[in-house]
């Protein structure tokens, strides 16, 4: 899965550089929304 979206990727970052650090700082970013917002949810549930 990893090796297909880097090659996903690799066209659009040699094309574009400054997009693949972009792309993974937005999905670090959602990760941590995500996984902050269902633990809070969690907890508030209890």
């Amino acid at each position: 899965m990893k090796s297909f979206v880097c090659c996903a990727f690799g066209k659009v970052c040699s094309d574009i550089p400054g997009v693949c650090i972009v792309l993974q700082m937005i999905l670090v970013v959602a990760l941590s929304g995500v996984l902050g917002y269902v633990f809070v949810t969690q907890e508030l549930l209890k």
